[in-house]
C-alpha cells in the first residue's frame, strides 16, 4: 500500500551561510507531505502528536523517491508519524536560480542542502505544533549519506537516522587500504553479479564487439537513440552504462517495467542465441535504461555513458556535484581482467576536470575530499549516535558503506546491516513476500531500533 501526499512549498533561504538579514534572497522549495495518520498513536502526548518521518532527499525530483520508501510508510501508518519529503535544491521544481545557465547552480552544496532540510523541519514542526517531537531521519544512497550527516551534525533536529546504501566511504579515499576497498571495488561488485550468470559476461563482451563494429545508422535503428549523441564517446557507451545501473536494481521483484532479478533477465536476453546478437544487445538495454525500442526514441544524455562507472561529470545538478564534491576516483577493469569496460581514474581525470571547468568555469574542478574533510568519512561512526548503517551486497555502492564505528558503538545507539541478498538500499521499500530472508529480518530489527530512539527521545522531553 503507498500512501498519498500533498504537495506544498517553503520560502528557503537561498544562502545559509550568508549572515542573516530580513531581505535574505529566498527559494521555493517544494516538498511532500502525508499526516493522515498523525497524532493518537502510542506515543502522542499533549507536547508531541506524535514521531515525524523525513526522507533525506536524493538528487532527482522528489516525486521519484515516495514509491520506493515504504518502510517509512508502513511506520507512519503503525505508529501515527508525519511523513515529510523535502525536494533537495537544483532538483524538480526547486530551483533557486535561472536553469538555463549552465552555471546557475554555485549555491549547490551538501552542506546547503542540510540546512535546507533543518529549517524546513522546523516550520513543519511549528505548523502541527511538534516542536518537541522526535524526528527520524531516512535515506537512500546519496539520501542515506544527507541521512547520516543530519544526525550527526545537527542531532538537536533529528533524533535518530537510518543511512541505507550510503556511499560515504567511497569518498574517504585516504582510508580505502584499510577498509577494503580500491579504485575497482564499485566496478568489481557489478562484474561479480553478471559473472555468477553462466557465460553472461562472454555475451557482454560479444555484444559490445557487436555494436562497436555496427554502423552508425544501423544502432539508431536498433536501439531506437535519437541521434549520433548517444553513440560517444563510444558506440557501446550506453550499453554498458544501462549494465552497471541494472546491478543497484537487482531486486527480488518486479516494480514498474522492469522484471524480477533483472542482472538474470539481462543475462537470458543476452545470451538467447534465436535472435541476432545486436538485437539482444538493444533488448538489454532498452530494459535497462527503461525505455520502448518501437516509442519514443531515447535522447542523447548530459552525463553518465562512457563517464566515470557509477556518476560523473556533465551538464545536469548531479553533474555539478560530481564536478565539485561527489566525484567517486573509480576505474573499471577490462575484460581480460574479468570486467565489463575499461577505464582508469588517472589517465582520465584531466579530461573530465577540463569538462568540468568548460561547463561551469575556470574556477569548479572536483574535490573528491571535501566530503570526508568536513564530516569525517569513515570516521563519522566513531563520533555519531543513534544512526543505522546498513548495505545490500549485491549493490555496488555498498562498497563504500560504514562497517564499524569503534568498540562502543552499539552503546551509543550506532548499528551496521549486510544483507547478502539485498540491493540498493531494499530495506527501505515496503515489504514484498518475495523478500529474502535476511533483508526482512534487517528490517524488523531496524524498525525496533528506531521505535526505540522514538520512547528514548519522549522520555527524554
Amino acid at each position: 500500500m503507498s500512501l498519498t501526499y500533498q504537495t506544498l512549498y517553503f520560502n528557503q533561504t537561498l544562502d545559509h551561510l550568508q549572515p542573516w538579514s530580513p531581505s535574505s534572497p529566498i527559494y521555493s522549495e517544494k516538498y511532500l507531505l502525508n499526516d493522515e495518520h498523525y497524532g493518537g498513536g502510542p506515543f502522542s502526548t499533549p507536547d508531541c502528536p506524535g514521531p515525524i518521518f523525513m526522507y533525506a532527499g536524493n538528487e532527482g525530483p522528489v516525486e521519484g523517491f515516495w514509491p520506493g520508501n515504504g518502510f517509512m510508510q508502513d511506520l507512519a501508518v503503525k505508529y501515527n508519524g508525519l511523513l515529510l519529503f523535502p525536494e533537495q535544491r537544483y532538483y524538480g521544481t526547486s530551483q533557486p536560480t535561472d536553469t538555463s545557465d549552465p552555471s546557475s547552480p554555485w549555491l549547490l552544496t551538501t552542506q546547503q542542502v542540510l540546512e535546507d532540510y533543518v529549517d524546513l523541519l522546523s516550520h513543519v514542526k511549528a505548523e502541527y505544533s511538534a516542536e518537541s517531537c522526535p524526528t527520524i531521519a531516512f535515506g537512500g544512497s546519496y539520501g542515506g549519506t544527507l541521512a547520516a550527516l543530519l544526525r550527526s551534525a545537527y542531532p538537536f533536529a533529528v533524533q535518530g537516522a537510518l543511512a541505507s546504501s550510503s556511499e560515504m566511504g567511497y569518498y574517504d579515499v585516504d582510508a580505502w587500504e584499510s577498509q577494503d576497498v580500491d579504485e575497482f571495488t564499485f566496478a568489481d561488485i557489478v562484474s561479480a553479479q553478471y559473472a555468477k550468470e553462466d557465460g553472461c559476461l562472454e555475451n557482454i563482451w560479444a555484444a559490445t564487439d557487436a555494436i562497436e563494429a555496427a554502423s552508425p545508422s544501423d544502432l539508431l535503428e536498433a536501439f531506437n537513440f535519437c541521434d549520433e549523441g548517444a553513440l560517444k564517446p563510444n558506440k557501446s557507451s550506453i550499453f554498458i552504462y544501462g549494465l552497471e545501473g541494472l546491478a543497484q536494481l537487482n531486486y527480488p521483484y518486479a516494480i514498474g517495467d522492469m522484471p524480477a532479478w533483472p542482472v538474470t533477465a539481462a543475462c537470458d536476453i543476452l545470451g538467447d542465441a534465436s535472435s541476432p546478437l545486436l538485437e539482444r544487445a538493444a533488448k538489454a538495454t532498452a530494459m535497462s535504461i527503461d525505455y520502448s525500442l518501437d516509442g519514443d526514441c531515447l535522447p542523447s544524455f548530459e552525463e553518465g555513458p562512457g563517464n566515470i562507472p557509477g556518476d560523473g561529470p556533465g551538464l545536469t545538478s548531479w553533474g555539478y556535484q560530481s564536478c565539485t564534491e561527489c566525484l567517486h576516483e573509480f576505474s573499471s577493469r577490462g575484460r581480460e581482467d574479468g570486467g565489463i569496460r575499461p577505464f582508469v581514474y588517472e589517465d582520465e581525470i584531466k579530461d573530465l576536470t577540463d569538462l568540468c571547468a568548460s561547463l561551469y568555469g575556470d574556477d569548479i574542478a572536483p574535490n573528491t575530499h571535501t566530503l570526508t574533510d568536513r564530516y569525517g568519512g569513515y570516521q563519522i561512526a566513531r563520533g555519531t549516535s543513534n544512526t543505522i548503517f546498513s548495505r545490500g551486497l549485491l549493490d555496488p555502492w555498498s562498497g563504500g558503506a560504514i562497517k564499524e564505528g569503534g568498540a562502543d558503538a552499539s552503546q551509543r545507539g550506532v548499528h551496521f546491516f549486510a544483507m547478502e541478498n539485498g540491493a540498493h538500499h531494499l530495506d527501505l521499500r515496503g515489504a514484498n513476500v518475495a523478500d529474502p530472508k535476511d533483508v526482512t529480518e534487517t528490517r524488523m530489527q531496524e524498525e525496533e531500533i528506531i521505535v526505540g530512539w522514538i520512547q528514548a527521545a519522549m522520555d527524554a522531553a
